[in-house]
């Protein structure tokens, strides 16, 4: 009896420990946008068809709202295995990859069109090793959009911003902007760019116009001018720690997942849109910018580019001509 009990007490460790060995494994996703964005329902999408594309093998769950840190910090932790899958911005990414600040090089793009043909036709192929050297699986780009200039008062040419202490965001390609506009670029966290405009340490800066729109900036600096100076993309990584540890199937069942990123394009295009449209019906004042205004901007910055694809270090100056090759066969 006592040998039976034995046996059995065995064969039961055994299967639960083999139970546990099949378990799912569940995958760390972190993105800095809240609920109910399209980067959000976009990364849920991906984690929905990883679970069936695995029949269950693999779970991802979802960490939004920068719940795991800043986007810096999160791109820290990718790198060392902490957060299985990133989706972040450009400017984060640029702080590991510099490379990637190329991308923001202002007054590059032309068009939407333009760039996404850039990136999914020519720059894939560019910075997927780029950013394996630095610790990153690259899965696909993310999007942000175009940024945009923001004051207390409308800045439509360089005179008016010169001098003037303005938010720069914490890249080579902002600081370099601000520089070739004439003004007093304050390196600051997006988080801590309320509270500078509050007290009066910055008059102005720059950001997507939903970014400006969503965290009420107009409040404190009504004037929003459609710069469309560079263009924010992004990233969606998973850290080669967890990459080299999965099997080849569960490393398919995971490349196989990705939804089209134009979609994604699309939704935050359109989200930006409506905001805007929403900020003016409110009483937003918002400018455009003429043609010769605009020539006088990128008069004002283009002399400073070689400057700043110097500065990036890295491979910046073998990319850049693989950039600018791109940007001409997506001239539309």
């Amino acid at each position: 009896m006592e040998l039976r009990e034995l046996l059995l007490g065995a064969a039961l460790s055994f299967t639960l420990s083999m139970s546990g060995a099949q378990a799912a494994k569940e995958l760390k996703l972190a993105t800095s946008a809240p609920l109910g964005t399209p980067w959000v329902n976009h990364v849920e999408a991906i984690a929905h068809k990883i679970s069936l594309n695995s029949n269950g093998a693999i779970s991802a769950k979802l960490f939004h709202a920068g719940q795991l840190g800043t986007e810096p910090v999160m791109v820290q932790k990718t790198i060392r295995g902490r957060i299985d899958i990133l989706g972040s911005s450009m400017t984060a990414f640029s702080t590991v990859v510099p490379e990637m600040a190329l991308m923001g090089v202002p007054f590059l793009w032309d068009s939407y069109a333009q760039i996404d043909c850039a990136m999914d036709k020519h720059l894939t192929p560019v910075f997927e090793p780029l950013f394996e050297k630095k610790g990153f699986k690259f899965l696909q780009w993310n999007e942000l959009g175009w940024i945009h200039t923001f004051g207390k008062k409308p800045f439509l040419a360089p005179g008016d911003v010169k001098g003037v202490k303005v938010r720069a965001a914490p890249a080579k390609y902002s600081v370099n902007f601000w520089q070739g506009m004439g003004a007093n670029g304050v390196v600051l966290p997006l988080a801590e760019t309320p509270s500078a405009l509050q007290t009066g340490m910055v008059e102005g800066g720059t950001l997507p116009a939903m970014t400006y729109v969503a965290m009420g900036m107009g409040k404190l600096a009504p004037h929003l001018t459609l710069s469309a100076h560079l263009h924010q993309s992004g990233a969606l990584v998973m850290s080669m720690r967890t990459w080299k540890k999965l099997s080849k199937n569960e490393q398919d069942s995971i490349t196989n997942a990705l939804v089209p990123v134009q979609g994604l394009r699309e939704e935050v295009r359109s989200m930006a849109k409506d905001m805007l449209a929403g900020f003016q019906e409110n009483g937003g004042q918002v400018h455009k910018l003429t043609s010769e205004q605009r020539e006088e901007w990128k008069t004002a910055v283009l002399p400073l580019r070689e400057q700043l694809v110097s500065s990036i270090g890295g491979q910046a100056q073998e990319v850049w001509p693989k950039i600018l090759e791109a940007k001409k066969a997506c001239m539309l």
